[in-house]
């Protein structure tokens, strides 16, 4: 599991402890818990890549490390072709074994070259498909905590400026029952 996974189910647990509002079905979030958690997640993206890199990197050491190795065939069998040659009873034989011996390190070789090549596609195709969801996922768990909040928010607002509107028409009652009071009395 890596740290974005983390950071994405530590954000879900922040959404899920979130409190109720009474007569709403709105939820009370801590802001700066959310906003730390996306800080962290955005950090921990670059962590990904360098992943991904470390990735390639090993592909070329791979492709090096073969290349290396099917020279080293191609050299052993250069050295035996040589060898079978310098025999005068058996020159021809000699001839036909190194040639052939030869075609198969080449061979050999190129499908070494090829085989690790194709790992590393594969290993490199699989890395960057998981970096691009893991990217992905944290954007989009990102934009719904971002409209969560502003909804949130709105709704807060709302209720406030309800509540002021009761409390200012009460007062405005009072004040007229007052005044009506005052008003019989002299």
């Amino acid at each position: 599991m890596t740290n974005t996974d983390i950071l994405l189910e530590d954000l879900e647990d922040v959404l899920d402890d979130a409190t109720s509002i009474p007569l709403s079905k709105k939820c009370a979030v801590d802001v700066e818990k959310i906003k730390t958690i996306i800080e962290d997640i955005r950090l921990n993206t670059p962590q990904e890549t360098k992943q991904a890199k470390a990735i390639v990197d090993s592909r070329n050491t791979i492709l090096e490390e073969a290349k290396k190795e099917a020279a080293e065939i191609i050299k052993q069998a250069e050295a035996e072709a040589r060898e079978l040659v310098a025999q005068d009873e058996i020159t021809k034989t000699a001839q036909a074994e190194a040639a052939d011996i030869l075609a198969k390190a080449n061979e050999q070789g190129k499908q070494m070259v090829q085989e690790a090549q194709d790992q590393a596609s594969e290993i490199l195709g699989n890395a960057t498909t998981q970096a691009n969801e893991m990217v992905t996922s944290a954007q989009n768990k990102s934009r719904e905590m971002l409209t969560a909040v502003n909804n949130y928010a709105d709704d807060t607002l709302l209720s406030i400026d309800d509540a002021l509107y009761k409390a200012l028409t009460d007062v405005r009652r009072i004040r007229d029952g007052i005044s009506n009071v005052q008003k019989k009395n002299k």
